[in-house]
């Protein structure tokens, strides 16, 4: 191969003729180009002589008499054949093939003379192309066919190409492997893993595959850890798994892992979460109390990792609601907060508040009213928790401060417990205060007396007050005084009794 080549082609004639060139592609110029360029005598030459120049060039003189022309054999000669366009005189390359399929191994020659291609088996055996065999078939191309590859067919095939210049030689180490398999996981799901401080943790990526798939980690950083990596604490091992020696909360977050090879890719996520020992956050400062009764809200707020679980909880917040409180309620209540970290605790000492029911505010000792005006019999009490006041009726119906009823009489009991008597009048009919929790009332005791134009009744009226620490009561006796001119006066006489129990 020479760097430039120069035709003549001197041409005479009247008139002057016209110099045309024929190149082996049979394309005619007449103008010079980048390589090839048209001198003034006729000559043509060629710049950067290549192995397609090869072949017939052809000059033609041209006039109106006619044409006459000249041709030139022009012979690239460029050393040893090139194999696969690699310039080296012996090349080794690597191949893969699946068993029981077919195999194509390429061995494209270049060269002038044109080469000449033959194979050299494993066994030694020679196959000049084109070889036709059962299983193994030399192309025209110089092409390789191995049909239904065996695992015997792991071994070196050399591809030797030759001519005049000189002997080029191709190498081939094939190996065998079995059937391409895509990565699969061993365990395919996404997992949550937790973790405690300073232990070592090892996070599973192991996949199978042919052939053996890249395991590649993606940290919650963004770092990147492949195949048998270690940096510093952290560490891929063999089979694909990710070990970090004494993690710490730093090391929380989600992990990607991808495994791949030639024929497929799959990933999955593992989200770390390293563990800490409970701390509860809401300490109380002082003695906790709370009314007979009502509601009690213990708190305990705690952190922690992971969740905590504590162990009196009706909120998620860790709030111990405790209802309808009663003094059996008191005493130590304990808070524990635990997870796979550890455990935490308080304790929150409680009181319940609680007074029986004193009657304050009884009717006085002597009540006057004329015919036709109400009767008010005042009967307030005080307790913690607030006291039910309760009047029974003459008819056995109750009239309660925590009722919302009222009776079917002239008879209203206000909230705060006076009891008002719209309509006296002189027939016989018993009031008396009762609980409806089983508290002792005396029993009605009448008494009739005559007198000139009088007639007297006497009947017992028990105002009650309760709650669950005890009780108070008013018993009432109720004087009527009937006159023949319609009037009358009421006298209301006083007892008082008070009990208490645990």
């Amino acid at each position: 191969e020479t760097t430039c080549v120069t035709f003549d082609c001197p041409a005479v004639g009247e008139p002057k003729p016209r110099i045309l060139w024929m190149l082996p592609s049979n394309e005619f110029i007449a103008f010079s180009s980048l390589r090839f360029q048209m001198h003034s005598n006729g000559s043509l030459s060629i710049k950067q002589v290549r192995l397609a120049d090869s072949g017939e060039f052809t000059c033609i003189a041209r006039n109106p008499a006619g044409d006459d022309t000249i041709t030139y054999q022009l012979v690239v000669v460029s050393g040893p054949p090139l194999i696969n366009g690699l310039y080296s005189n012996k090349t080794t390359i690597r191949e893969s093939a699946v068993k029981h399929t077919r195999k194509l191994i390429d061995c494209a020659t270049e060269g002038l003379p044109k080469p000449h291609i033959m194979w050299i088996m494993p066994d030694n055996i020679f196959l000049n192309a084109p070889y036709y065999g059962s299983r193994i078939i030399v192309h025209r191309n110089g092409t390789l066919e191995i049909r239904h590859v065996r695992a015997s067919d792991q071994a070196n095939f050399i591809c030797v190409a030759r001519n005049d210049a000189g002997e080029t030689i191709l190498v081939v180490n094939l190996e065998v492997t079995e059937m391409l398999k895509r990565p699969v996981f061993k365990n395919p799901f996404n997992e949550k893993i937790i973790v405690k401080s300073g232990s070592t943790v090892i996070l599973n990526c192991s996949a199978s595959g042919n052939p053996p798939p890249q395991t590649i980690w993606v940290l919650p950083n963004g770092s990147r850890f492949t195949n048998r990596q270690k940096v510093a604490r952290y560490q891929v091992g063999a089979d694909g798994t990710f070990i970090i020696h004494n993690p710490t909360i730093v090391d929380a977050g989600k992990y990607h892992c991808a495994a791949k090879n030639k024929v497929g890719y799959i990933e999955k996520l593992i989200i770390l979460q390293v563990g800490q020992k409970p701390f509860i956050l809401t300490r109380p400062l002082r003695l906790t109390r709370s009314i007979s009764g009502e509601s009690l809200f213990l708190h305990c707020s705690a952190n922690g990792i992971p969740k905590i679980n504590g162990k009196y909880t009706l909120y998620e917040n860790g709030t111990l609601v405790v209802r309808d409180t009663n003094v059996q309620d008191r005493g130590n209540y304990v808070c524990k907060a635990h997870n796979t970290a550890g455990l935490a605790s308080i304790t929150i000492p409680v009181i319940i508040i609680a007074y029986p029911p004193r009657i304050t505010n009884g009717p006085p000792t002597s009540v006057r009213a004329k015919a036709g005006s109400a009767v008010q019999l005042n009967c307030m009490a005080i307790g913690i928790p607030k006291p039910e006041i309760v009047w029974e009726l003459p008819n056995h119906s109750v009239l309660s401060t925590y009722s919302k009823g009222s009776p079917t009489g002239s008879e209203l009991l206000h909230p705060q417990g006076t009891l008002v008597i719209q309509k006296p009048s002189t027939s016989r009919i018993v009031f008396k205060k009762i609980s409806k929790h089983c508290f002792v009332n005396r029993e009605s005791v009448g008494r009739q007396k005559t007198r000139e134009q009088y007639s007297l009744f006497s009947k017992n009226n028990i105002c009650l007050t309760q709650q669950r620490f005890g009780s108070g009561s008013n018993l009432l006796d109720l004087v009527l005084l009937s006159f023949l001119s319609n009037s009358f006066f009421l006298f209301v006489t006083q007892r008082s009794r008070w009990d208490q129990w645990d």
